[in-house]
């Protein structure tokens, strides 16, 4: 369960690295004006950041499993909508639609997390999920530049991490499963020890 949760958490940072690498410069080809852009940009911020307001909350109800799953599907579908239209507005819907899946995603990743492991080992569980998280980022700008170099367009890197967020969301749905402890109480799994298998 933790790899399925470590893969998405690496995964969504992809969009984070088309976002504010390649977004602009898509942008610009399409004859976006700067303020255009920094418009449409900003609203992927204020969907991310002002969603998770409740997204965060619905999981206590809910469950972590579908926001997560869904987060990533919604997050990967707004990605793909950018490339299949034009103009100012329709742009600025698919950067709110890919915010929002975020805001789905990005605090219910760590609460599943915390969710599966004891308190004795929570810390180390969420360090090494930040760390494959935050990798994202570099693992996403040279999957992006190189995906652009080779084909000689910027849409294949949007259809790369759209393609790349709807495969991650579909490995939670089929790995994990679902963490809350009042919606699923089997006692969390205890960290490997290095007497394990020894008899003690």
């Amino acid at each position: 369960r933790l790899f399925a949760i470590c893969q998405a958490g690496l995964v969504e940072k992809f969009v984070d690295a088309l976002v504010w690498a390649l977004f602009p410069v898509f942008l610009v080809g399409r004859g976006a004006s700067l303020t255009e852009i920094g418009w449409i940009v900003g609203v992927y911020g204020f969907a991310w950041g002002g969603s998770q307001l409740f997204t965060g909350r619905l999981s206590d109800h809910v469950g972590r499993l579908w926001p997560n799953v869904l987060g990533m599907w919604i997050c990967g579908a707004g990605v793909a909508m950018v490339v299949l239209g034009t103009g100012t507005l329709w742009w600025s819907v698919s950067a709110g639609v890919a915010g929002f899946g975020m805001a789905l995603l990005y605090p219910n990743l760590s609460a599943a997390v915390a969710d599966i492991t004891p308190p004795a080992w929570r810390g180390s569980a969420i360090g090494i999920y930040r760390f494959w998280r935050d990798l994202g980022y570099a693992i996403g700008a040279l999957a992006l530049g190189l995906t652009a170099s080779l084909t000689g367009a910027a849409e294949a890197a949007f259809w790369f991490v759209a393609i790349s967020m709807f495969a991650s969301g579909g490995l939670v749905l089929w790995l994990s499963e679902e963490t809350h402890p009042r919606l699923n109480p089997a006692d969390p799994p205890h960290p490997p020890t290095f007497d394990a298998g020894m008899g003690h």
